[in-house]
């Protein structure tokens, strides 16, 4: 069976490009949530909500993620139950489009 090297990760995460290479993964992944979301009504506003951000903490000086701040991301993704006819709202799914 195969073993890694304790620490191996670490001097990986820090090799030169490897930040570079997440944060351009992580601005690709946040291009197809906003191709994703185009469709939608309040899509202006969930857009510019969209961002690539870096992870904080000691620990994570390679980790970028996609942000979604708007306030209704929850419901605009995965649906909801509109409040005036009671009927389900679908979501746009444009988080899962990210993860493709």
């Amino acid at each position: 069976m195969a073993t890694l090297k304790t620490g191996l990760g670490k001097k990986v995460a820090n090799l030169p490009g490897v930040n570079d290479a997440v944060h351009a993964e992580a601005e690709r992944r946040a291009g197809k949530v906003r191709a994703a979301a185009t469709g939608h009504v309040l899509s202006g506003e969930f857009i510019r909500s969209i961002k690539v951000v870096k992870a904080s903490g000691p620990h994570r000086r390679q980790d970028w993620l996609v942000a979604i701040t708007h306030p209704w991301a929850i419901s605009i993704n995965w649906g909801h139950i509109d409040s005036k006819s009671g009927r389900p709202v679908r979501g746009i799914h444009a988080i899962e489009k990210g993860l493709e």
